[in-house]
């Protein structure tokens, strides 16, 4: 009789492990997937050109918006840059009291997002599985969204520097409500 009842009793605790599996495994399809982090490196583009390379990790945050659109979030943490002597960052901005230039080899860090719209394209959450192919925004979108089209809809990213050579010390490059326009703020 006890051998039975054990015997029940684990029966019974099986089934509804299997049941709870069943139903966390069949989570909602609008989870978001994160990817990263990637080591890159790139160019810096202000409003008069490139101004500096960077150094960073890249992190993905897929979001399903179920309507047939994705929304992804692309952060960048841990950054550095080191400018080319030129044109600085915002040296086309109207009526700011920024330099126009800057010498190179300043250093310092800065952290940012960018926010894209993806239509169209067929998702794979396995793209980024081969080695580098996400290191950088356009290997992201063809790995994981191959056929997609993807618009910028904001960005935001923070520079900072001890450089006492500079006029800012600390300067944003953000995007306008529409995100299609730069501004920046305090720049060197």
């Amino acid at each position: 009789m006890i051998t039975r009842n054990l015997t029940f009793l684990a029966v019974a605790l099986l089934l509804i492990g299997s049941l709870w599996l069943v139903t966390s495994s069949a989570a909602p399809a609008s989870r978001d997937q994160h990817f990263g982090p990637f080591a890159s490196t790139s160019p810096d583009n202000g409003t008069c050109g490139l101004w500096a390379t960077d150094t960073f990790d890249r992190f993905f945050n897929v979001h399903a918006n179920n309507n047939g659109t994705f929304s992804v979030d692309e952060q960048f943490k841990n950054g550095s840059f080191v400018t080319f002597a030129g044109p600085s960052p915002g040296c086309g901005e109207t009526g700011s009291k920024h330099g126009s230039t800057v010498d190179a080899g300043v250093t310092g860090t800065f952290v940012g997002y960018i926010n894209f719209t993806v239509t169209g394209g067929i998702y794979n959450p396995a793209g980024c599985s081969v080695a580098g192919a996400c290191n950088t925004t356009a290997g992201f979108f063809a790995a994981t969204f191959p056929g997609a089209t993807y618009n910028y809809d904001r960005w935001a990213f923070e520079y900072a520097s001890g450089d006492q050579g500079l006029l800012y010390h600390h300067w944003a490059d953000v995007s306008d409500n529409t995100g299609s326009n730069e501004i920046f703020r305090g720049v060197m």
